[in-house]
């Protein structure tokens, strides 16, 4: 399965892994702000795993015929942040992806159990199709999302985390790599073989961490 190849009969199952990742994703940064202090997100209701207030109308059509779309970002005030704002800015950033993370470990969990109990001996042929499909998705686009997202590119996940880390006295030099980022993140997601080039290895290795873990979980207890 692979998130660069584009097929119409995926589409509704690549839609619901989507829908899952983005909203437990801006969940987890909505969560994390607001633990630190900040209710910036919740009082704007994205403290929630409803997708409809998370869901970006042009990052959702993307979903459908490309890699990658996106949701909302969740809006943040640092100022409000308990204890060290640089460090929850960090915090704040990295539960996004760790989410994905968590969640491809547990649907793979799910496709080892499904597979292990033969809950799809009895199903139809397009039953057995949607979820083993299904389950896929969800296992590879979380692990897209994890990678993707710490990618050291503004405005992404992995940029703030590097930044945040950084000393504060080299703010001016990352705002000015900013004015950059988004030119930078349409070469690495659009141009022909460059998607491929820069997250094929990273996922693979990923996948098979993925796959380690959740075989290692599934067999404590069968």
């Amino acid at each position: 399965m692979d998130l660069f190849h584009f097929d119409w009969k995926t589409v509704p199952f690549r839609m619901i892994a989507f829908v899952i990742a983005f909203s437990l994703h801006e969940w987890a940064h909505a969560f994390v702000a607001w633990k630190l202090g900040d209710n910036t997100a919740k009082n704007e209701g994205r403290l929630t795993i409803n997708p409809i207030p998370h869901i970006d109308p042009f990052g959702l059509i993307l979903i459908l015929f490309g890699p990658f779309g996106w949701a909302k970002p969740v809006p943040i005030n640092p100022f409000h942040f308990r204890g060290n704002k640089r460090l929850g800015i960090v915090y704040v950033s990295a539960a996004g992806p760790l989410i994905n993370l968590v969640l491809a470990i547990l649907f793979y969990v799910l496709f080892i159990l499904v597979g292990f109990f033969g809950v799809m001996d009895g199903m139809s042929e397009k039953a057995a199709f949607a979820l083993d499909t299904t389950l896929r998705f969800c296992i590879i686009i979380n692990i897209g999302l994890f990678v993707f997202n710490l990618l050291p590119v503004p405005p992404l996940d992995g940029y703030k985390i590097v930044r945040f880390l950084s000393p504060s006295r080299w703010d001016s030099a990352f705002y000015n790599f900013e004015i950059y980022g988004p030119w930078l993140l349409l070469l690495l997601i659009f141009i022909p073989g460059v998607s491929s080039m820069i997250f094929g290895v990273p996922m693979g290795m990923m996948l098979e961490f993925v796959r380690q873990v959740a075989a290692g979980i599934v067999s404590v207890f069968i």
